[in-house]
């Protein structure tokens, strides 16, 4: 109903108003009485409506309210899923990485270790062709 509605309908009703206090002036007792009890039972309906349309509206409004809440907490479920997806994909880029320095660090040290085994083996040559030079100088001399 709108505002227009509305207070045509207050109006309607506050000119029903005088009308009844000027006919209850001519009536009995009972009479009025008769229109107070009448009264109460219009008001008390009307107020039923009211409150009706009061819950609902609150209803209604609790409603909006927790599907609002389901639809915050899905998009912050989204959200943090998100970031836990991105920080899986940091965490593989950070092991691949790691592992791909491991594996040049191995490299290295295995240069390293080809380098040291080229150098003992000269090494080892060297200490034959010194032990043998002594040899043959010691068989040599008197």
């Amino acid at each position: 109903m709108s505002i227009s509605e509305q207070v045509d309908t207050l109006q309607k009703r506050v000119a029903e108003l005088k009308s009844s206090a000027d006919q209850a002036r001519q009536e009995t007792n009972e009479q009025v009485k008769a229109h107070i009890s009448q009264a109460k039972a219009e008001i008390a309906a009307r107020q039923s409506a009211v409150k009706e349309k009061t819950e609902q509206a609150a209803d209604q409004t609790q409603s909006q309210w927790k599907k609002l809440q389901a639809d915050n907490a899905a998009k912050m479920k989204d959200l943090h899923d998100r970031i836990g997806r991105q920080r899986d994909q940091r965490d593989v880029k950070r092991a691949e990485r790691e592992a791909d320095d491991a594996e040049e660090d191995a490299a290295d040290a295995l240069d390293y270790a080809a380098w040291a085994v080229d150098q003992a083996q000269l090494a080892v040559l060297d200490a034959i062709d010194a032990r043998t030079g002594a040899d043959a100088r010691a068989a040599a001399s008197p």
